[in-house]
């Protein structure tokens, strides 16, 4: 492993690859022998960006198949179908398909229910900048009608999963 010195002040520090470290408030590292920072979208960027092999079998993931895979199972699709399969000779595909489907139905309603409350806070704002750089002057907008929108909805979606849960 390469070692590199990194120097604070008139201190030399050594440093390997892969070493983080904190200085003057900022997170470094050293990847490929590069002293870098580390930020807060490092992590976002890693689960976002899809390998070029599966971690799980080391297959090449060049397939359109593989990117939906990926970002349900963190998988290629060849493993998922092989999960499955197995989980249908377990006897145990019913629970898994009832709890893909919960999943599903719950990161539905998290994520409708952020974008009311978001579209909300937003529809607030009583001016408004165009493009031209004139500024418009709206009415106030309803958020009763809005909230009462978002309760059946969400009243909708909690029985839907209340269903799949079987209760």
């Amino acid at each position: 492993m390469r070692e590199t010195f990194v120097t604070i002040g008139s201190n030399h520090v050594k440093r390997q690859e892969g070493d983080v470290w904190e200085e003057r408030g900022k997170l470094w590292t050293i990847k490929n022998g590069i002293k870098r920072t580390v930020t807060k979208m490092d992590q976002a960027r890693k689960e976002l960006l899809m390998p070029l092999s599966c971690p799980e079998c080391g297959r090449s993931m060049n397939h359109h198949f593989n990117e939906q895979s990926w970002a349900t199972h963190k998988s290629c699709f060849e493993c998922v179908i092989d999960a499955e399969h197995k989980h249908m000779k377990d006897g145990t595909y019913q629970q898994y398909e009832k709890d893909v489907m919960l999943k599903n139905a719950k990161a539905f309603a998290s994520a409708f229910e952020e974008y009311i409350d978001d579209y909300m806070k937003e529809s607030v704002a009583q001016n408004s900048v165009t493009e031209d750089g004139l500024i418009e002057k709206w009415k106030d907008v309803d958020q009763s009608h809005l909230e009462n929108i978002k309760g059946e909805v969400l009243e909708k979606l909690n029985d839907n999963i209340k269903q799949i849960e079987g209760k």
